[in-house]
């Protein structure tokens, strides 16, 4: 018999942080609390809910990658995500007040590489699939189709890779971004959700956080338990874990 994952939750805020993203960034630090409160259906529940974030930028070539999570910025993200030794508790923590004092710090500048972003957040070390709903809420006000190319080419091309990385890892995408092609394709993953907004480049500053990380909490509280084994995956798709330091950013390149 598989074991029940209703409650028991990995998730992963992918966060654009650039130059306009600080409304988003600061409305998903004052209301981390509404998806855990999206479980609240069930009094008698225990909830076990481990999140971090990825908050990422890049120049306007795309080679100079910004990284940070809760716990590590830029190489020493990199390095620890791609280290043997990487366990869940080098990111994940069952703590809000450690995801806002991480929010806290975050700057917002510089231009947009959603789709590496996401790529690293799906290397996460997610707790086994069997026992546990992985789960990434990815946020930003631009189309994928005006992000920064990586290492040289259009992001949209690796589309097709995310996606089948996403199947593969059970990941629940649930997406929140401007109308754009490259995006409503990367929703074709299954038990994935996009929320369309209005393009208006305010850092998504009219949206409301509490409701839409409160639908994501109440989205996988109802999820069927999966209880899939393991799939091998590809990690690192674009090549970030051979990507070199270069001041206090990260050169990217194959």
């Amino acid at each position: 018999m598989q074991p029940s994952t209703k409650g028991v939750v990995d998730v992963v805020f992918c966060l654009d942080a650039s130059g306009s993203m600080a409304p988003c960034i600061d409305g998903v630090r004052r209301n981390v609390g509404a998806f855990l409160d999206g479980f609240a259906g069930d009094a008698n529940r225990k909830i076990d809910c481990r999140m971090d974030f990825l908050a990422h930028s890049c120049d306007e070539a795309g080679q100079l990658f910004r990284s940070e999570s809760s716990r590590w910025q830029n190489q020493d993200l990199i390095s620890r995500l791609y280290s043997a030794n990487t366990t869940p508790a080098d990111f994940f923590t069952t703590e809000p007040s450690t995801i806002r004092s991480g929010l806290d710090r975050v700057a917002v500048y510089g231009d947009e590489a959603m789709l590496v972003a996401l790529d690293l957040a799906l290397d996460f070390p997610w707790r086994l699939r069997a026992g546990c709903h992985r789960v990434v809420v990815m946020l930003t006000d631009e189309p994928m189709e005006s992000n920064a190319p990586a290492n040289g080419t259009s992001q949209a091309s690796r589309i097709g890779e995310v996606i089948d990385k996403i199947h593969a890892l059970g990941v629940m995408l649930f997406l929140v971004g401007p109308k754009s092609a490259g995006l409503d394709e990367l929703a074709e993953a299954d038990k994935s959700q996009y929320q369309q907004v209005q393009q208006a480049e305010d850092g998504l500053g009219s949206l409301d956080f509490a409701r839409v990380l409160a639908h994501v909490g109440k989205s996988v509280s109802v999820a069927n338990p999966q209880g899939q084994p393991e799939r091998p995956v590809r990690r690192a798709l674009f090549g970030q874990d051979r990507w070199v330091a270069s001041g206090l950013e990260i050169k990217g390149g194959k």
